[in-house]
């Protein structure tokens, strides 16, 4: 025996983990290994995937994010088994998409990597596989292409405009310029998603039900109204078999769309129209005029922007990898941001997939308590009169201010919450927010109590105080809540939708030959109630803006099952009728709150008048 063969095992899985974890070779595949595999068949043998996955567990955590897997799996899904598998499938992934091949798998793998992203997942895609020119290349080839034609195939549309948001930003859009062809040809891809969005999937389940899943004995006269539903999938991910569904493209078309036209906004190309106008409140008083001032328009034009997502610094450091204990690295990562922001996106694309199935074992927090209090800023897009240039239908889209001032009320047990309101023919009232009509509602300083004359019941919905660690100014509301939101040490009691996590799926440990085989073991959960059974939106346009944009008083809801938010905003003077009620429907994603808004006046199982819209919160210190 070669002197080299009788070094141990240990030895050469450390000088095989170092010859590919350092700086220099952190982007890519471990392709050093493969000069070590010819030395001999007893080190092929040592450092092998097939017969040593404890060394390519280690550098799947050195060179791709871990954080968000510790929080949303159960340990099954972290064997090194399976995070070997997952190493050779990215990198699979990658190096098609670094040779410009489409593949739809390879898409699922990018956005997955993406929802798991804090730092090293993106600098993998962006710096090795160029992710930049293949996203650009696949845009513009749909518009060619036959087979994988735009609007054909609903899973691959949505992936692809996520994954645009998720790589947008402000800089490279500048660096596209202002009349490249390919922004106006992005624009009008993006403007023809927002237009016809009826067409396109923006909820995860009928809007039309605040109670879900229906069950599957349910089956309603109409089960769906005008619902698109998002397509499913079965992907591979972690080497187990996973049914997910394809993320709504509505939000990502909206924000997309919008960072396109506010990245050009500036100083330079304020609209005309200001030089009519009184210049701040003040002279608009002086004056007897209403509407909005140059100062109003100003501050919109300049200052109303939608953050996209942070980027992030990956940690390259094989000795941090090495030297930290599994919690203490997953506490340090997470700390950083990142991928948390993704974590309610995720819950929904595994459980929100069936609105008739629930118990999906991989359920988590689709909306964080408490997010909704606050200032919120940001665009209506509304449809223009479509007109003809030369024979061809044009249609375009106006930018409109959109201001809101939120509280948000919980439900606390043993209260019982408020029914869902009926609709006329079936399902519950979409168009009132899903709340009962005639509703009344009296304020106090720390809740809100709510009066159905349907039922003659008053219920009692707790203020949240914006950004402080305790949710409510009442202490005996705040103690109702001593149980953890998230439990992985519960005795089976199960939580509200709005509330759960994953937990370990066994007492089996998680090195097992078998714990991580779907057809021996599957995930359950258990989790502990958190307290809160409902949750109402309360708001108002606010003083200032109010005076420029108009009064409008805005109610609405949170459903439990997927996170959707419903909110109704009618105008505050009786005299402004005129103005209408409209519906706001749409998702929390990161630091932005986006979606679809309709007219009130057309029933839902119609197409009515409707748009896009997105806020995003200025500030969590409101005093009403």
């Amino acid at each position: 025996m070669h002197s080299v063969d009788r070094l141990p095992c240990g030895i050469w899985e450390r000088i095989a983990f170092y010859s590919v974890a350092s700086k220099e070779t952190f982007l890519g595949p471990p392709n050093a290994i493969c000069a070590l595999s010819l030395l001999s068949r007893n080190i092929y043998n040592q450092i092998s995937p097939n017969c040593n996955t404890h060394l390519y567990a280690r550098i799947f955590h050195f060179k791709f994010d871990s954080s968000a897997l510790e929080r949303r799996l159960s340990p099954r899904w972290r064997t090194t088994k399976c995070l070997t598998a997952e190493l050779i499938k990215r990198f699979r992934a990658m190096k098609r998409i670094k040779a410009m091949g489409l593949d739809v798998d390879d898409v699922w793998t990018a956005h997955l990597m993406l929802l798991e992203n804090d730092g090293k997942n993106e600098a993998q895609l962006m710096e090795y596989a160029g992710f930049r020119l293949y996203l650009k290349t696949l845009l513009i080839h749909r518009c060619t292409s036959h087979e994988f034609m735009w609007f054909k195939n609903p899973t691959l549309d949505s992936l692809v405009i996520w994954l645009l948001w998720e790589t947008s930003d402000r800089e490279s859009i500048r660096l596209e310029g202002f009349r490249s062809a390919f922004r106006e040809y992005l624009i009008g891809l993006l403007h023809s998603f927002i237009i016809t969005g009826y067409r396109f999937s923006s909820t995860y389940g009928p809007d039309i039900y605040f109670n879900l899943p229906l069950g599957r004995d349910v089956i309603p006269e109409n089960p769906t109204g005008c619902w698109q539903p998002p397509s499913k999938s079965e992907v591979v991910h972690y080497s187990h078999r996973l049914v997910l569904s394809a993320p709504v493209v509505a939000p990502a078309a909206i924000l997309s769309l919008v960072v396109q036209a506010d990245t050009f906004q500036d100083s330079a190309n304020i609209p005309g129209s200001v030089n009519r106008l009184p210049q701040n409140r003040a002279s608009a008083i002086a004056q007897g005029r209403s509407g909005p001032t140059a100062a109003d328009i100003i501050d919109y034009h300049l200052n109303t922007r939608p953050p996209t997502l942070k980027r992030c610094n990956p940690v390259i450091d094989p000795c941090y990898v090495e030297s930290l204990e599994e919690e203490e690295l997953k506490a340090t990562v997470q700390s950083t941001g990142g991928s948390v922001t993704h974590d309610e996106d995720w819950y929904r694309l595994v459980a929100c997939y069936d609105p008739w199935v629930g118990d999906m074992p991989l359920r988590g927090i689709v909306y964080k308590p408490g997010t909704l209090a606050g200032r919120w800023a940001g665009r209506l897009l509304v449809a223009y009169a479509p007109f003809f240039i030369k024979g061809y239908l044009i249609e375009t889209l106006l930018h409109n201010p959109l201001y809101w001032e939120l509280q948000e009320h919980h439900c606390l047990s043993p209260n019982y919450p408020l029914p869902a309101g009926l609709g006329d023919q079936w399902g519950d009232d979409i168009l009132n927010a899903w709340l009962p009509r005639g509703l009344t509602f009296s304020h106090s300083e720390d809740a809100v109590e709510a009066y159905d004359p349907t039922t003659g019941h008053t219920t009692r919905y707790e203020t949240v105080i914006p950004g402080k660690a305790a949710l409510y100014s009442s202490m005996s509301a705040s103690e109702k809540l001593s149980k953890a939101w998230i439990s992985r040490a519960s005795d089976g009691e199960i939580a509200d939708d709005c509330a759960t996590s994953p937990v370990s799926p066994s007492e089996i440990g998680p090195d097992s030959d078998t714990v991580d085989d779907d057809d021996e073991y599957y995930d359950t959960m258990s989790q502990l109630s958190s307290g809160v059974s409902d949750i109402l939106i309360t708001g108002k346009t606010g003083e200032h803006y109010g005076e420029a944009w108009g009064h409008f008083t805005i109610y609405g809801r949170v459903r439990p099952w997927d996170g959707l938010i419903a909110l109704l905003r009618i105008p505050s003077n009786p005299t402004q009728q005129d103005l209408g009620s409209w519906v706001f429907k749409g998702y929390v994603h990161g630091q932005n709150l986006a979606g679809r808004w309709r007219e009130t006046s057309t029933p839902p199982n119609f197409i009515g008048y409707e748009g896009g819209f997105v806020v995003y919160k200025t500030d969590t210190s409101i005093n009403f």
